[in-house]
């Protein structure tokens, strides 16, 4: 790429993520007034007349706050300084509450608000905490939003709304989501591929058959015994120090290496706080390798080293607190066990008893965002950005690179695949940013997106940050587009991403 190029691309990548400020320069004051006036579109209904708000640190916007047919509750918010851009959010979990101030890239709106971006979140068209199932027993409607509905019916009104607003519809509709939200996007990809212009998403649960279902089935009957924690939080710590010592640093391929843990068995005398029984030793192996006994076939897709920096939020609990991964997967077992035989089922099943049921099923149809046929999306023109942690413990990273291979060979190739559709693996990266990585892990992926959509090139790179506790830069890095990795050519300076080049593994 020639300098001129280069120079022709950072100054567009400029103007996309600062539109917003360059147009506070000369306001629309009656925007202010024009917001208490706007109506509700044909089967919505407003909480409360439209207000307008001008508090830091959010830029001035009308804030416009309804539910849609009775069930999807959604807040939009429509800046005084538009850039011409609608961007619609996911939801994370099993949805069920909306968050508009949720902080951060992760199913949030505020930081695309601050770029100028008229930005609307929702709840996912119902009510009921992120690891909760029971709002969809019985209820075909709500799970046919949740699983893909809400995404025209949100964007539908968030775009009519829009329009009224500012007398003119938004030139480029974008979609950004991660964890469900990331999910949420790549059902648009493949199932509304003219719904949105570039698409984020990050995290995915695509396919909650094979993650909800079958890892988390594998992972609850590793992490827990007759419903209690078996390898204990407090002991997280002893865990991750062995797997780095084995591992190198930000482990960049987790595939290449498979830790050993009996090192940590206890000892005669030993308190358990610095060690693990030969129960939890197997345990631990099993959750790795996904084998039931030592040399057989893996039942499924596996916990990758590197996870231990999030595996006490998301895997082990306690006596008083389930672990969030346990919660959700009990709830989508219990959606599986409803939809079958109209009852709950709590505890965790046999690898082939579970299979049986995702045979008999219907939910993976209904939900799974698995199909590797993107060319749908390619003759739209939509650009699909997918992002993941190599250290996500929830959503492990597995699926998402098979999934990514199997579109790749349907496409005839990731050369011909990544003229629509990228996927970028962050090492040392857990969920959706629940917890500052010990790598860098900050990014705006809506706005790696947009540029991809709006300057009409795909991105081979982008650059990440780590941030300090007083948000200042430590280290940086490249993260690479698949299948490519980032290779240190400097060996001097590995905190800084001039010191790698991204190249094949």
């Amino acid at each position: 790429m020639t300098v001129v190029t280069r120079l022709a691309l950072l100054l567009a990548s400029i103007a996309i993520s600062s539109s917003a400020l360059a147009q506070r320069a000369d306001p629309e004051p009656a925007l202010a007034k024009r917001c208490p006036s706007l109506a509700a579109p044909a089967g919505t209904v407003l909480a409360q007349p439209p207000s307008w708000h001008s508090s830091e640190p959010l830029p001035a916007h009308c804030r416009v706050r309804g539910q849609i047919q009775g069930r999807t509750h959604f807040e939009l918010r429509l800046p005084e300084s538009w850039n011409g851009r609608f961007v619609m959010a996911g939801c994370g979990g099993f949805c069920g509450s909306l968050l508009p101030d949720k902080p951060g890239f992760s199913n949030s709106i505020n930081e695309a608000l601050k770029k100028g971006y008229a930005a609307i979140s929702h709840d996912g068209g119902h009510s009921g905490q992120s690891w909760e199932t029971q709002w969809a027993y019985n209820d075909a409607e709500a799970l046919e939003l949740y699983a893909h509905k809400v995404l025209p019916v949100v964007t539908d009104v968030g775009v009519a709304l829009t329009t009224a607003f500012y007398g003119k519809a938004p030139h480029h509709r974008y979609f950004s989501g991660c964890s469900n939200g990331g999910r949420l996007g790549m059902i648009a990809a493949q199932r509304y591929p003219d719904l949105f212009d570039g698409i984020a998403a990050g995290g995915s649960i695509f396919s909650l058959s094979e993650i909800a279902g079958k890892w988390g089935n594998w992972m609850t009957r590793q992490t827990t015994h007759d419903g209690k924690p078996v390898i204990p939080r407090r002991n997280n710590d002893l865990l991750k120090d062995a797997v780095m010592a084995q591992c190198d640093g930000i482990i960049s391929a987790p595939q290449q290496c498979r830790p050993s843990f009996a090192a940590l068995a206890c000892k005669s005398g030993d308190a358990s706080e610095r060690c693990f029984t030969k129960s939890a030793i197997a345990r631990l192996e099993r959750l790795y390798s996904g084998q039931p006994v030592p040399g057989a076939p893996p039942v499924t897709q596996t916990l990758a080293p590197g996870a231990e920096h999030y595996t006490d939020i998301w895997l082990f609990g306690d006596d008083e607190n389930a672990a969030w991964g346990l919660a959700a997967s009990t709830g989508y077992r219990n959606l599986l066990s409803q939809e079958l035989f109209q009852r709950d089922h709590n505890a965790a099943l046999d690898h082939n008893t579970l299979a049986a049921w995702l045979d008999k099923s219907a939910l993976p149809s209904l939900l799974d965002a698995d199909n590797p046929d993107l060319s749908a999306l390619a003759q739209a023109g939509g650009k699909l950005f997918l992002y993941h942690g190599w250290a996500d413990p929830l959503i492990i990273p597995g699926p998402i690179v098979d999934y990514y291979r199997a579109a790749a060979a349907h496409s005839g190739g990731v050369d011909k695949l990544k003229n629509h559709a990228r996927l970028f693996m962050l090492p040392g990266w857990g969920h959706c940013w629940e917890r500052p990585a010990n790598a860098p892990d900050q990014f705006d992926p809506l706005e790696l997106v947009a540029n991809w959509v709006e300057i009409g090139v795909a991105p081979a790179q982008f650059t990440a940050s780590q941030l300090d506790d007083q948000q200042h830069v430590v280290r940086t890095r490249p993260i690479c587009a698949y299948p490519n990795v980032a290779t240190l050519s400097k060996p001097d300076s590995p905190d800084h991403a001039a010191s790698y080049t991204c190249s094949p593994p």
